[in-house]
C-alpha cells in the first residue's frame, strides 16, 4: 500500500500539501499513483464547493480530507507509527490552525465519520482506539469489559503495554463506578442506558496533557458505545443467521438423501431392465433389425446414464460442509471446473481480500448464489464465458457472476418464477436476506446476466464474544 501512495515520508508532505491547497482554494493536482487520496480530496472539493468556497468552509473541508485521509490509510495499514500525527502537524500549519485544534478536529471527524459507523465493530474500535493514540495526549489506551468469567477482559488496544496492570485496574474501578486511576492513568466509562458496560483507560506522560485527555477519552466513549451496541445486535443476528441457515441447508440435505434413497436407486433398477430388455428384445430379432434395435437402446442407456450423473452431482452439491469444509475459493473453482468440463463455457476467477474469517453461514449463501448462477449458465444462457469475482473489504463481502448469454427479459422472469414458486435465484436471494444483505440481477435480452451478492461483513470479536456478554450483563 505504501509503495501505491508513496513512500511514508513522501506520504506526509503529499497530504500536507493537498490540505493547504484545498483550505486555499487553488486547484487540485491529482496523482494517478494516490487514487484513495485523490477521491479523499475530491470529496473536500465537493464540500467546499457546497459551502459556497468561502475561506472558513475550505478550510472546514480541509480538516474533512485530513480525517478522511488519516482514517483510509489507517484502515489499509499505510502509516507507521507517528506518521498520522506528523501528517496532521505539518498540514495544521498549511490550513493555518494551530496544532492542538487540528489534531482534535481530525479526529472528532474521523470517529464520527459514515466509513468508521460502517466497520465491523472490532475493526472500528481498534481505529478508534489507534486515532487516540496516535493523535491525541495518550500514549496507550485500551477497551475493557466483564467477560463470561467475570473478570475483566480486554476488547481492543492500542500503543505502548496498553494491557499494564494500572490501565486494567483503572477499568475494573470505573466498571465498579468506584475512584480509579492515577496523576498518569484515567478511565471513563462507555455508557449503555446511562450505566457503564464498558471502560476506557489510557495513560498520559505528563500531568499538563490530563485534562486535555479526558475530553479525548469521553468523546472516544461516546464514539465507542453505539460501536458496542451494534456488536450486540450483531451477536444476536449471528444466532438467528445460524438457525435459519442451518435450517434451509438441512431441508437440502434431507432432499439430497431423498435423491439418493429414492429415484437413483429407481434409476439403478430401470437400467437394469433396460439392459434385461435388450438382450430379450434383440434376441427376438435378424441381425439388421436387431443392430438398428441396439442402436436405439445404447441411446436410451446414455440418456439415464446422464440422468444418473446429473442427480448424483445435486445429491453431492446439497452437501452444504461442501462449502467450509474448505477454503471458500478452492470450492468455487471446483464448481468452474466442473461447469468448464460439462460444457464448452471458459471460466475465470477472482478473489480480492481475506475470506478466511467469513463465518459458515455467510460461505455456504456465497457458495450457494454462484453454484445456482452457474446451473443457470448451463441450462439457459448459451453463454461462452463466465467471470466470477469475489470480494472481502472491510465492511460487507459481495460476489458477482456475470455472463455473456443470451441474456432475459427480467420483469417477466421473475414474475413466471414468483407465480411458479420456483426457488433457483428466489431461494438464493431469501439466503441472502436472512443474513441482512442484498442481491441484485442485471439481465437484458441478449446482453447477458449479472449477478451480485452482497453481505455485511460480520465477524465475532473474541473467541468468547466478550463484547456481546458486556452489552448483555450491562
Amino acid at each position: 500500500m505504501v509503495g501505491v501512495e508513496g513512500t511514508r515520508t513522501e506520504l506526509v508532505g503529499d497530504i500536507a500539501d493537498r490540505a493547504g491547497a484545498i483550505a486555499a482554494g487553488r486547484e487540485p493536482r491529482y496523482r494517478g499513483d494516490g487514487a484513495r487520496l485523490d477521491a479523499c480530496e475530491r470529496r473536500a472539493r465537493e464540500i467546499a464547493q457546497a459551502g459556497g468556497g468561502s475561506e472558513e468552509t475550505r478550510r472546514a473541508a480541509a480538516v474533512e480530507f485530513l480525517a478522511d485521509a488519516v482514517t483510509t490509510l489507517a484502515l489499509d495499514g499505510a502509516w507507521e507509527p507517528g506518521a498520522a500525527r506528523r501528517a496532521v502537524v505539518a498540514s495544521a500549519a498549511a490550513i493555518e490552525t494551530s496544532k492542538g485544534a487540528a489534531l482534535l478536529a481530525v479526529f472528532l471527524r474521523a470517529i464520527a465519520s459514515s466509513d468508521a459507523a460502517q466497520l465491523p465493530p472490532q475493526i472500528a474500535a481498534d481505529l478508534f482506539l489507534w486515532l487516540l493514540v496516535e493523535l491525541g495526549p495518550a500514549e496507550a489506551a485500551s477497551l475493557w469489559a466483564v467477560g463470561p468469567s467475570r473478570r475483566a477482559e480486554c476488547l481492543a488496544a492500542a500503543g505502548d503495554a496498553p494491557k499494564s496492570r494500572r490501565l486494567r485496574m483503572t477499568a475494573v474501578a470505573v466498571l465498579e463506578d468506584r475512584a480509579g486511576g492515577s496523576e498518569h492513568v484515567h478511565g471513563v466509562p462507555v455508557e449503555r442506558w446511562d450505566r457503564p458496560f464498558a471502560a476506557l483507560s489510557a495513560r498520559i506522560n505528563s500531568a499538563e496533557s490530563a485534562a486535555r485527555l479526558g475530553v479525548w477519552l469521553r468523546e472516544a466513549a461516546a464514539a465507542l458505545s453505539p460501536v458496542l451496541e451494534r456488536e450486540t445486535l450483531f451477536e444476536r443476528n449471528a444466532a438467528r443467521e445460524r438457525e435459519l441457515v442451518s435450517a434451509t441447508e438441512r431441508r437440502i440435505l434431507r432432499l439430497g438423501y431423498d435423491l439418493h434413497d429414492g429415484p437413483l436407486q429407481e434409476i439403478v433398477a430401470f437400467a437394469e431392465d433396460l439392459r434385461l430388455a435388450r438382450t430379450q428384445v434383440t434376441s427376438l430379432l435378424d441381425t439388421p433389425h436387431a443392430e438398428c434395435i441396439g442402436g436405439r437402446f445404447d441411446d436410451l442407456e446414455a440418456r439415464l446414464a446422464s440422468l444418473d450423473r446429473g442427480l448424483r452431482d445435486l445429491v453431492h452439491s446439497a452437501r452444504p460442509t461442501t462449502a467450509v469444509e474448505r477454503p471458500l475459493e478452492h470450492v468455487l473453482r471446483t464448481e468452474l471446473e466442473k461447469l468448464e468440463g460439462s460444457s464448452d463455457v471458459e471460466t475465470t476467477l477472482s478473489v480480492e481480500g481475506d475470506l478466511s474469517d467469513l463465518t459458515d453461514s455467510q460461505k455456504i449463501v456465497l457458495y450457494r448464489t454462484v453454484q445456482e448462477s452457474l446451473a443457470n449458465v448451463r441450462k439457459h444462457s448459451g453463454a461462452t464465458h463466465v467471470d466470477v469475482r469475489v470480494r472481502a473489504l472491510q465492511g460487507y463481502v459481495d460476489v458477482t457472476v456475470a455472463d455473456n448469454g443470451c441474456g432475459f427479459d427480467i420483469h417477466a422472469t421473475v414474475a413466471r418464477a414468483l407465480n411458479a414458486k420456483r426457488l433457483g435465484l428466489a431461494g438464493v436471494s431469501e439466503r441472502v436476506r436472512l443474513l441482512g444483505g442484498a442481491i441484485d440481477i442485471e439481465a437484458r435480452v441478449g446482453e447477458g446476466v449479472l449477478v451480485r451478492a452482497t453481505l455485511p461483513r460480520w465477524r465475532p470479536t473474541k473467541s468468547d464474544h466478550s463484547f456481546a456478554y458486556a452489552a448483555a450483563t450491562a
